[in-house]
Protein backbone atom coordinates (compact mmCIF):
# COMPACT_ATOMS: atom_id res chain seq x y z
CA UNK A 1 0.00 0.00 0.00
CA UNK A 2 1.16 3.45 -1.36
CA UNK A 3 1.76 5.90 1.62
CA UNK A 4 1.86 9.79 1.73
CA UNK A 5 5.81 9.76 0.64
CA UNK A 6 5.75 7.63 -1.87
CA UNK A 7 4.25 9.00 -5.31
CA UNK A 8 2.93 5.75 -7.02
CA UNK A 9 5.94 6.09 -9.93
CA UNK A 10 7.88 4.85 -6.47
CA UNK A 11 5.95 1.86 -6.42
CA UNK A 12 6.56 0.93 -10.35
CA UNK A 13 10.01 1.91 -10.23
CA UNK A 14 10.95 -0.26 -7.14
CA UNK A 15 8.52 -3.09 -8.63
CA UNK A 16 10.94 -2.93 -11.52
CA UNK A 17 14.53 -2.70 -10.36
CA UNK A 18 13.64 -5.29 -7.58
CA UNK A 19 12.86 -8.07 -10.41
CA UNK A 20 14.63 -11.05 -10.06
CA UNK A 21 16.76 -10.68 -13.07
CA UNK A 22 18.34 -6.48 -11.62
CA UNK A 23 17.45 -7.35 -7.75
CA UNK A 24 20.70 -8.12 -6.64
CA UNK A 25 22.41 -5.64 -8.55
CA UNK A 26 20.04 -2.95 -8.40
CA UNK A 27 18.93 -2.89 -4.68
CA UNK A 28 21.50 -0.78 -2.88
CA UNK A 29 20.41 1.89 -4.86
CA UNK A 30 17.21 2.08 -4.17
CA UNK A 31 16.24 4.52 -1.26
CA UNK A 32 13.26 4.68 0.45
CA UNK A 33 12.12 8.10 -0.64
CA UNK A 34 14.55 8.36 -4.01
CA UNK A 35 16.74 6.07 -6.11
CA UNK A 36 20.62 6.32 -6.85
CA UNK A 37 20.53 6.75 -10.45
CA UNK A 38 24.20 7.48 -11.54
CA UNK A 39 24.98 4.43 -9.52
CA UNK A 40 22.20 2.65 -11.21
CA UNK A 41 22.79 4.10 -14.50
CA UNK A 42 26.62 2.95 -14.25
CA UNK A 43 25.81 -0.43 -13.25
CA UNK A 44 23.55 -1.24 -16.12
CA UNK A 45 26.76 -0.52 -18.64
CA UNK A 46 27.99 -4.13 -17.74
CA UNK A 47 24.39 -5.74 -17.68
CA UNK A 48 23.10 -7.34 -20.47
CA UNK A 49 20.66 -5.79 -22.92
CA UNK A 50 17.59 -6.91 -21.59
CA UNK A 51 18.67 -5.72 -17.82
CA UNK A 52 19.86 -2.38 -19.21
CA UNK A 53 16.18 -1.89 -21.06
CA UNK A 54 14.65 -2.52 -17.43
CA UNK A 55 16.60 0.00 -15.89
CA UNK A 56 16.28 2.35 -18.78
CA UNK A 57 12.24 1.65 -18.30
CA UNK A 58 12.60 2.42 -14.80
CA UNK A 59 14.71 5.48 -15.13
CA UNK A 60 12.44 6.90 -17.95
CA UNK A 61 9.17 6.23 -15.18
CA UNK A 62 10.87 8.06 -12.83
CA UNK A 63 12.42 11.09 -14.87
CA UNK A 64 9.77 11.54 -17.59
CA UNK A 65 12.75 12.15 -20.00
CA UNK A 66 11.23 10.19 -23.04
CA UNK A 67 14.84 8.02 -23.40
CA UNK A 68 12.47 4.83 -23.83
CA UNK A 69 11.21 4.05 -27.00
CA UNK A 70 7.41 2.14 -26.95
CA UNK A 71 8.36 -0.08 -29.72
CA UNK A 72 11.04 -1.34 -27.29
CA UNK A 73 9.18 -2.83 -24.83
CA UNK A 74 7.13 -6.15 -27.08
CA UNK A 75 10.59 -6.12 -29.23
CA UNK A 76 13.15 -6.67 -26.53
CA UNK A 77 11.21 -7.55 -23.32
CA UNK A 78 10.69 -11.56 -22.77
CA UNK A 79 7.23 -12.35 -21.70
CA UNK A 80 7.83 -12.25 -17.58
CA UNK A 81 9.55 -8.82 -18.45
CA UNK A 82 7.02 -7.19 -21.03
CA UNK A 83 4.56 -8.52 -17.74
CA UNK A 84 6.77 -7.03 -15.27
CA UNK A 85 7.07 -4.00 -16.64
CA UNK A 86 2.93 -3.81 -17.29
CA UNK A 87 2.28 -4.12 -14.17
CA UNK A 88 4.86 -1.20 -13.09
CA UNK A 89 2.76 0.94 -15.35
CA UNK A 90 -0.19 -0.22 -13.76
CA UNK A 91 1.25 0.78 -10.16
CA UNK A 92 2.08 3.93 -11.54
CA UNK A 93 -1.27 5.05 -12.41
CA UNK A 94 -2.16 4.12 -8.27
CA UNK A 95 -3.81 0.57 -9.60
CA UNK A 96 -3.08 -2.56 -8.01
CA UNK A 97 -1.86 -4.73 -11.69
CA UNK A 98 -4.53 -6.80 -13.38
CA UNK A 99 -2.69 -10.10 -12.75
CA UNK A 100 -2.45 -9.19 -8.86
CA UNK A 101 -6.03 -8.92 -9.17
CA UNK A 102 -6.97 -12.54 -10.71
CA UNK A 103 -4.82 -13.67 -8.25
CA UNK A 104 -6.96 -12.37 -5.36
CA UNK A 105 -10.12 -13.38 -7.36
CA UNK A 106 -9.44 -16.71 -7.48
CA UNK A 107 -8.09 -17.00 -4.22
CA UNK A 108 -11.37 -15.89 -2.74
Amino acid sequence: MLNEFHPPEHAGVRHILTSPRLAARCTPYIGDHDFDWSSLLAEAETMSGGERLLVRIAHDLWEANGDVGIWELPRRLDRANFERVLDALELCRGDLPARRLEVLVDAA
